[in-house]
């Protein structure tokens, strides 16, 4: 028994460990970025590395948005974004809500088609997507990451936000049917209601996934005024050197929507839940 019992300490001890040491290998990077951030610039290339900024200094933020332009790539970031997300989860419920709770000629073959759209990387996309956007005349114009984004992400949504309409109770269905709801009145008076969650889960999904999306944005965008965040990042790049203070804070700055954004949402799911243990 006290064998046992030692060998079960050291495993412990073990998987304590290594569980510690991936920790700190994943967190390391972003530590890296925030201190970075924070830096002067030639404490940044200082041999042996500082892993801790001698002073707080605020001048990359600075620098960030006066003469890199961070703001505009933030609105243009943000206008491409929210678009995205509202597009894609408008029409992700509503097929969503047809291919689960309607049963029409065809619904299983289309399911399954929005399953093998994802066996496809999205480079392989490039190229119609660029005549595309050539032929519609929307080449360095923010719609014409709109549009591949929404056609991407509505696979996505649409299965993820499926699970959520198979769990509504079918004698709820057919209760609100008996009570003379009609297919309109249903999905917006009973089953919207039920699926929020799953729909704010699907749209902040969708959300990270563009607000950090680069290769569609820097293959379809030129145009400097139209930039990204992400493809934004590139600019901080010049003929003789990067500057990577201005840069690391960009990207301190990429990150704080999607925190905020997650938080928010956390906060809401666990208020949803323990409203409905309530009642």
């Amino acid at each position: 028994m006290k064998n046992k019992f030692r060998r079960s300490i050291g495993t412990n001890i073990l998987i304590y460990f290594c569980a510690a040491v991936l920790f700190i290998l994943i967190l390391f990077p972003f530590y890296w970025i925030i201190c970075t951030s924070f830096k002067e610039t030639l404490d940044i290339y200082v041999i042996p590395p500082e892993f801790f900024p001698k002073k707080f200094d605020f001048t990359n933020y600075a620098l960030a948005f006066t003469k890199y332009k961070v703001p505009v790539f933030f609105i243009n970031s943000l206008k491409v974004t929210v678009a995205t997300v509202f597009f894609t989860t408008l029409i992700g419920s509503l097929a969503a809500f047809s291919l689960t709770r309607m049963h029409f000629l065809g619904s299983k073959t289309l399911r399954k088609f929005l399953g093998i759209t994802q066996m496809f990387p999205v480079v392989v996309l490039l190229v119609p997507l660029f005549i595309m956007c050539s032929k519609l005349k929307m080449y360095n114009k923010l719609p014409s990451l709109i549009l591949p984004y929404v056609a991407l992400q509505l696979p996505v949504s649409i299965i993820l936000q499926s699970g959520y309409y198979k769990d509504v109770p079918l004698a709820l269905e057919e209760a609100a049917k008996l009570d003379g709801c009609n297919t309109f009145q249903l999905f917006g008076k009973i089953f919207l209601p039920l699926v929020t969650p799953g729909i704010v889960a699907t749209g902040v999904y969708t959300f990270i996934q563009v607000w950090q999306e680069f290769l569609l944005a820097s293959s379809l965008i030129t145009k400097k005024a139209m930039f990204t965040l992400t493809v934004g990042l590139t600019t901080f790049k010049g003929d003789e050197m990067t500057d990577w203070g201005a840069l690391m804070a960009t990207s301190v700055i990429i990150a704080i929507p999607a925190l905020v954004l997650f938080n928010l949402s956390q906060e809401f799911f666990i208020n949803k839940v323990a409203g409905s243990v309530k009642e």
